[in-house]
């Protein structure tokens, strides 16, 4: 249980970073950044959601 939190708390803070870098630096100059933070998040919620149905 312990686990899909955390995996959680890093997905919302991925997220967080991701809006921060669009509010400070703007979409087209940080285009890559803002991106590969969102699909890294993605890809640990698909992690996690695995986990949780899994039982683990």
């Amino acid at each position: 249980m312990w686990r899909a939190l955390v995996l959680l708390i890093i997905v919302f803070a991925l997220l967080g970073r991701a809006l921060w870098i669009w509010r400070r630096q703007g979409f087209r100059s940080a285009r890559q950044h803002i991106v590969m933070l969102i699909v890294l998040a993605a890809a640990l919620q698909m992690v996690n959601l695995t986990l949780v149905l899994r039982g683990v």
